[in-house]
């Protein structure tokens, strides 16, 4: 219980830093996009040893759905706007959908194929 609760102090140490700096610096991100690049750059520096925050933030993934219920109840304060441009915003929404699809599945088989290109050639960098 002792580690549970000092990984998730860990874990709100680095948000909290995160919205300061945001704060502090006046910069146009949200603090906890911020304490995410932080933790990102604790971790891959070994500053933050993944141990140190693993089991909270499997929690936390393990419940993110909950985390949607704020932006649907938001969408839902504006469905008159859904209304009246409904059409265009699901065209907009399925078309930017269809290229992240696309753009992922290139870039995929891209790396897919470099991988085993590499492989081949006995060069292990990816």
């Amino acid at each position: 219980m002792v580690r549970a609760i000092a990984q998730f102090l860990t874990i709100l140490v680095i948000y909290l830093t995160g919205t300061r700096l945001v704060t502090w610096l006046e910069l146009p991100v949200p603090g906890s996009i911020v304490g995410m690049a932080l933790l990102f750059f604790a971790l891959v520096s070994g500053v933050c040893k993944l141990q140190w925050v693993e089991a909270a933030a499997q929690l936390h993934i393990k419940h993110i759905t909950l985390l949607f219920i704020p932006f649907i109840v938001g969408v839902w304060h504006f469905a008159g706007i859904f209304r009246v441009e409904g059409i265009k915003l699901a065209i907009i929404l399925a078309a930017s959908s269809l290229v992240v699809l696309l753009v992922t599945a290139f870039m995929a088989e891209y790396l897919e194929t470099k991988r085993k290109r590499s492989n081949q050639n006995g060069n292990n960098n990816l």
